[in-house]
């Protein structure tokens, strides 16, 4: 199990950097007013973090179906 832990914590660092690019893809720019520059940093770590957790969950999730799949046989 602690081997698992640490293949889900790898997974959320290697999406991290994928996220990161398509989240900087995105103009978020237009929401905010101007000259708010921390708020808008602080909007763009946030949809980084909940993106990669919400698609390293998805992966995680697959894995463990995967694995219950390969067990039951």
């Amino acid at each position: 199990m602690r081997l698992f832990n640490l293949l889900e914590l790898l997974i959320y660092f290697l999406l991290l950097p994928i996220v990161y690019k398509v989240v900087m893809a995105i103009d978020f720019t237009k929401i905010f007013k101007k000259h708010h520059v921390n708020e808008i940093r602080l909007f763009y770590i946030m949809v980084m973090i909940i993106i990669t957790k919400i698609l390293g969950d998805t992966i995680v999730m697959i894995i463990n179906y995967m694995r219950e799949i390969a067990f039951n046989m």
